[in-house]
């Protein structure tokens, strides 16, 4: 199973015009997946995917349906200067679901970012970027946490 944070080149497009600074948390959404489908576990197939739609319907991957799963809004989101490391780096405030599981559980295996801008059908909402996790995390009936306080994308 391949593991990271990938943008898609859609998702770099975007963000180098600025999608990324949302100041009200509607721009950029989240979900959770339960599959890694074959065909988006690279970096190479993840690149070419444009959709939300392309990344759970043709690369084979399925969103999570654990009991209290919804998808989630990012809170306001910033760009820090790491003069250390040289870099740029995106940061966001941690996202909980909770009491995620207990009645249906998942296995969640990674997440991804879309533009919730484009409009609410998959088929044309565009897909930013995918994290496959190290290791699933099996939902039980706890809350169920994702921080991406120690940032999401980098520029280097």
């Amino acid at each position: 199973m391949a593991t990271g944070h990938m943008m898609t080149n859609r998702g770099k497009l975007l963000h180098a015009q600025g999608l990324w600074d949302d100041g009200t948390a509607t721009i950029i959404g989240i979900g959770l997946l339960k599959v890694q489908g074959a065909a988006a576990d690279t970096q190479t197939e993840v690149d070419d995917l444009n959709t939300v739609n392309d990344l759970i319907v043709t690369a084979g991957c399925t969103e999570c349906d654990f009991t209290n799963y919804v998808r989630k809004d990012l809170s306001r989101t910033a760009w820090a200067e790491d003069d250390t490391n040289n870099r740029a780096q995106a940061v966001a405030a941690l996202l909980t679901w909770t009491s995620a599981g207990g009645a249906s559980n998942n296995t969640i295996l990674g997440a991804f970012f879309y533009d919730k801008t484009t409009d609410t059908n998959d088929t044309t909402r565009q897909l930013l970027s995918v994290d496959w996790f190290a290791s699933g995390v099996t939902t039980n009936g706890s809350d169920y946490r994702y921080d991406p306080s120690a940032g999401l994308y980098r520029i280097a």
